[in-house]
């Protein structure tokens, strides 16, 4: 009688005595739906504390992430990607370092529904989430029909009727290239709000749906959500499309319309230059 095989058992890392902490990135997507943003607060859920926390269950060290870009309550992710420094020589830490694959689906199984551990992979020091970007791709959604299923109202910002696709697209051009976007960044912003957009588009796709993309090395706190909410006024018609350009040229947080519902937006990609790969990994999304 034959007998099966038997699996082997996992690898263990056994790093030598003093060696530099290793470090992880992690691919990962999210419903923003529950969480109180992306980042870490003591007394409310969110993406980060979640991760961290199942973290450190599994590999019985505190485990501090550095995420690429900070996500808002109720905004989404298809590619959110942080890294950590794990100590090896944690012999618990060793077994689950010996298979990557092992330790993901148990991160998953633990960070629950809204969240998806896509990869973890071992990257060299130099490798870090936020600073490494080079790109980060957005896109918002725009449901412009009178009705809408109840199940994608928590996807889509509901506008109720017709947005003109050419005004938009017209108004969008002023929007790229390098500009102060201190009317679309937060007032705190006030640091970081000389940004560069490298294109923004405006399509219905087959569903009917409007989808904003814009893409950029960065964006300031609030500034996709504003040029969205500024986009609509232009296609409702209830601005002509050169008042974008009036409004950015303001440069005053005031001229511009209303700031676009945080459940419409989506993190949908994040690039590494051609040292490492993109985000979300090949096949998804």
């Amino acid at each position: 009688m034959s007998r099966m095989p038997v699996a082997p058992p996992p690898r263990t890392r056994t790093p030598e005595v003093g060696a530099p902490p290793i470090r992880l990135r992690i691919d990962l997507a999210y419903d923003g739906t529950p969480f109180h943003g992306f980042a870490r607060q003591p007394k409310h859920e969110t993406v980060q504390g979640t991760l961290e926390s199942a973290l450190e269950r599994l590999l019985g060290q505190v485990a501090p992430t550095t995420g690429a870009g900070r996500t808002d309550r109720g905004v989404h992710a298809l590619a959110q990607v942080v890294h950590l420094d794990v100590d090896a020589s944690a012999p618990r830490v060793g077994r689950l370092l010996g298979s990557l694959g092992d330790l993901r689906t148990r991160l998953d199984a633990m960070v629950g529904d809204a969240i998806t551990i896509w990869s973890i992979r071992e990257v060299p020091e130099a490798f870090d989430a936020r600073f490494a970007a080079t790109e980060r791709r957005y896109r918002y959604a725009i449901a412009d029909v009178p009705l809408i299923d109840p199940r994608d109202r928590h996807r889509y910002w509901h506008v109720r009727e017709g947005l003109g696709m050419g005004p938009m697209r017209s108004a969008a051009r002023a929007l790229v290239g390098e500009h102060d976007f201190a009317s679309f960044c937060r007032r705190s912003d006030e640091r970081h709000r000389i940004r560069r957009i490298d294109a923004v588009t405006v399509a219905r796709t087959s569903k009917g749906v409007v989808d904003v993309r814009l893409r950029g090395p960065a964006f300031c706190h609030q500034q996709v959500r504003s040029i969205v909410g500024s986009l609509v006024l232009v296609g409702r018609g209830e601005r002509p499309p050169e008042w974008i350009a009036d409004v950015l040229a303001a440069r005053d947080r005031a001229a511009a319309g209303p700031v676009a519902p945080a459940h419409g937006l989506t993190l949908e990609g994040v690039s590494y230059g051609r040292r490492f790969p993109a985000a979300p990994p090949s096949g998804v999304g």
